[in-house]
């Protein structure tokens, strides 16, 4: 078995030209959401999370301030290979290690990414900590050829790209000779 939840993105525009003072003005968007999937559950997990985790979990996960909310959808106990999320989607993975909730996943190349060319995966990891705070946030890029990359590190490698008004993106090279 194992647990999954559904949540759902909300973004109000209003905040976006407020400038903080009276309140803020609401206009609110729903904007997609996230699965996480707490899996290879055994009976007694299943009534454990039914009676602390599901809250536990809630305080973790709902977040909520002028210009964002996320919160829980649904929940509910699946058979281990249910499908749980649309194919272009990559559901959180949860672990509860040395007391501490983890969000894990591996985002892969293919039909439904527009990455570099060379890009082969996307590894994100973080500590979930109350009110949806996502500590110790990680994210790694991996290669074609097997090496993994820190985000930034990946990025400081990679050619400037700017845009053009012709075709979208293209590649910049340094400029070496200085201008007098």
């Amino acid at each position: 078995m194992k647990l999954v939840i559904q949540t759902q993105f909300k973004e109000n525009y209003g905040a976006h030209d407020w400038d903080g003072k009276g309140e803020c003005p609401q206009y609110w968007k729903f904007k997609g959401g996230e699965t996480y999937v707490f899996a290879n559950l055994i009976p007694n997990d299943v009534t454990r999370i039914q009676e602390s985790g599901i809250p536990t979990l809630t305080r973790l996960i709902e977040n909520r301030d002028e210009s964002f909310e996320e919160y829980i959808l649904d929940w509910s106990f699946e058979d281990n290979d249910a499908v749980v999320c649309d194919a272009w989607e990559t559901p959180w993975q949860l672990e509860h290690i040395n007391g501490e909730w983890i969000a894990s996943r591996t985002q892969r190349s293919g039909e439904y990414t527009c990455w570099k060319q060379d890009i082969s995966a996307i590894h994100e990891m973080f500590i979930m900590s109350p009110g949806g705070v996502r500590s110790g946030y990680k994210k790694e890029i991996e290669i074609e050829s097997g090496e993994i990359f820190s985000y930034s590190d990946y990025h400081k490698h990679q050619k400037p790209v700017v845009e053009t008004e012709y075709d979208g993106m293209e590649v910049v090279e340094p400029i070496s000779a200085s201008i007098h």
